[in-house]
């Protein structure tokens, strides 16, 4: 979701076998509330026949419109919800501890149960308030160790909608007709640019298949020792841990290989050792021919102004523009939270704060909206401004590095000239 001067923009972003994003769907309302959440997520259902929702992933935020309308349309979707906004919930409430930001990302990034629950034991250990307060808003919606693994995706972060709002700075500044086709075309090239990419990628499996294999396979080295055992299930051990890999199963006790459908570290030991190759360990959903096939369609052309039909009837005139009051920063921006942006909170807010006037003293007014007749002006302290070198005229110039030594004559040269 995102704002505009039309209305709201309501988005649905999907990602396709190169974890890239993918835009499925948007439209424009006046309104972020549950009817309107309602109409959108019943569209996006339709057209993807989603059905109830078994076997599909959503990750939002917790706008209470969104949940409900998910809940009533997709009863059975996995609802994930955004780790970064249940940070910044609870970082609202104790904005002075910088140590939790390492602590509740060790809690969200877990791909197992053991590790959250030492992740927890931290965090309560380092303030129970924090702990508390985090909990009351049930981490596990957010935490990979309890996300499924049949949708073979480990994301806890809406950021590829935020990323696509972004990129739709252009569209958002025009008016409302050229908005969505500027969003439309958008599309279409976005489309069109993979398709050409992937007419010269000639290997079995996607991208995000080869980055994996080799971060994990760095961390490889402190996977010691593997235990063969029966059934093509091994132990590997790690840092003094044991991990149990079974190879038939495609599944790992650390539940990376089976959240993301990519070989861990521990499978990578057992794969090697015995001579065999990583990628016939990958799951389905990454091959480059399902790839290809994603981007083989694309949005239908539409056809100029001209060539529409009239429709009988009279003209629907848009209603009044109310006056905006104040001036807007950025409009095409999201504006970013306190704990986002590394430059806020930097300055004293005037939040709260009284004014008096100059001429009378009293408070509640400047000296522009004082009422008080008779009063004497009172003389205002002038402080003195920093003297700026001008830029026209006879100004002088050089650089620092062409600087006159001790022994050397000064070098000036003229702008006018």
């Amino acid at each position: 979701m995102k704002s505009t001067s039309k209305g709201q923009l309501l988005a649905a972003v999907g990602r396709d076998a190169n974890n890239q994003l993918y835009p499925v769907a948007w439209g424009i309302v006046q309104v972020e509330d549950a009817d309107n959440w309602k109409w959108f997520i019943e569209r996006v259902k339709y057209d993807l026949n989603l059905q109830n929702g078994l076997g599909f992933t959503l990750i939002s935020d917790k706008q209470k419109g969104l949940i409900k309308a998910v809940e009533e349309e997709l009863p059975y979707i996995e609802h994930r919800m955004c780790a970064r906004h249940v940070y910044g919930n609870v970082k609202k409430l104790h904005p002075n501890k910088p140590k939790f930001k390492k602590l509740f990302w060790a809690v969200a990034n877990s791909f197992n149960e053991g590790d959250y629950k030492a992740a927890l034991k931290e965090l309560k250990a380092f303030d129970s308030q924090i702990y508390d307060d985090l909990m009351a808003r049930d981490p596990r919606t957010c935490t990979r160790a309890f996300f499924s693994t049949i949708s073979t995706c480990e994301d806890g972060l809406n950021n590829f909608s935020e990323s696509y709002n972004s990129g739709l700075k252009k569209a958002r500044s025009l008016p409302l007709v050229e908005m969505l086709e500027t969003m439309r075309r958008q599309t279409m090239v976005r489309i069109e640019v993979r398709k050409k990419k992937l007419l010269k990628y000639r290997k079995k499996y996607s991208e995000k298949v080869a980055k994996t294999i080799i971060e994990e396979g760095e961390q490889r080295k402190w996977c010691k020792k593997r235990t063969p055992g029966p059934n093509g299930v091994s132990e590997v051990e790690e840092n003094n841990v044991s991990h149990t890999v079974n190879m038939d199963r495609r599944a790992c006790s650390c539940r990376r290989w089976d959240l993301t459908g990519i070989p861990c570290r521990h499978a990578l030991k057992v794969i090697l050792d015995k001579k065999l190759n990583a990628e016939d360990f990958v799951a389905d959903c990454y091959l480059t021919t399902l790839w290809k096939q994603q981007y083989s369609d694309s949005i239908t052309p539409v056809e100029g102004m001209k060539f529409w039909k009239e429709t009988p009837g009279s003209q629907i005139e848009p209603p009044p523009r109310p006056a905006e009051k104040g001036r807007k920063k950025n409009p095409k921006k999201r504006m970013k939270s306190i704990h986002e942006s590394p430059t806020k909170g930097k300055k004293v807010s005037r939040h709260l704060k009284v004014i008096h006037c100059y001429r009378c003293g009293m408070a509640g007014h400047n000296s522009l909206h004082c009422k008080h007749a008779g009063v004497p002006n009172k003389p205002r302290k002038i402080y003195p401004r920093k003297k700026k070198q001008s830029s026209q005229g006879e100004s002088m110039s050089f650089d620092q590095r062409d600087a006159p030594g001790p022994s050397q004559p000064t070098q000036t040269s003229n702008l006018n000239d």
